[in-house]
């Protein structure tokens, strides 16, 4: 990838690869064969390949896909400090990575931008739209089982509902529907 970006000087081209594994916490693996490494280390490796030649501006889609927990919080940390100083475009279906990384988001659906916001005005669109109940309501948008063995519904609630605090994948769904976009229920 140094190649590819005109790193041309042998030695600067070696410093440049070192310095983004380290970045990356590789620099232990340097002389590993890719398929050798786990998935969590192929996609750190993928991001240190994007960060050869320092760029201003990182395009990352859907980072931390595949992921176990424990390397999407790693995964999560790598992304934060190479966001400092730059901007970073994280193009992702996982609301729990933008909840946790992104200080703006942008919703998209069929080509056209839905909602341009902070992560707590997504969540917003969400107030007074989320309900808990016994059974999953014929009437939400969408509805699922919680571990609780409760179902949280997300649409327009009935009277008297038992509302509850909406989360940013909440607005994320509404932001969808509102828009016209097919929403799954389970």
């Amino acid at each position: 990838m140094a190649i590819l970006k005109e790193l041309t000087d042998r030695g600067a081209r070696h410093r440049e690869v070192r310095r983004v594994l380290d970045e990356v916490d590789l620099g232990d693996v340097r002389g590993k064969r890719i398929k050798k490494l786990s998935g969590g280390m192929r996609q750190r490796v993928a991001l240190a390949a994007a960060l050869v030649g320092d760029p201003g501006f990182l395009v990352l889609d859907e980072p931390t896909v595949g992921l176990d927990p424990e390397q999407r919080m790693r995964f999560r940390e790598l992304i934060a400090r190479a966001g400092e100083g730059r901007t970073v475009l994280l193009s992702t279906h996982q609301t729990e990575d933008v909840a946790m990384l992104c200080h703006r988001v942008v919703v998209m659906a069929g080509g056209r931008i839905r909602f341009d916001g902070t992560p707590a005005e997504l969540t917003a669109v969400a107030a007074g739209r989320v309900w808990n109940s016994a059974e999953r309501d014929p009437g939400a948008k969408a509805g699922w089982r919680t571990g609780t063995g409760s179902f949280r519904n997300v649409g327009n609630p009935p009277a008297g509902a038992d509302l509850t605090d909406p989360t940013l994948e909440d607005g994320y769904l509404l932001t969808l529907d509102d828009a016209g976009v097919e929403v799954a229920a389970a």
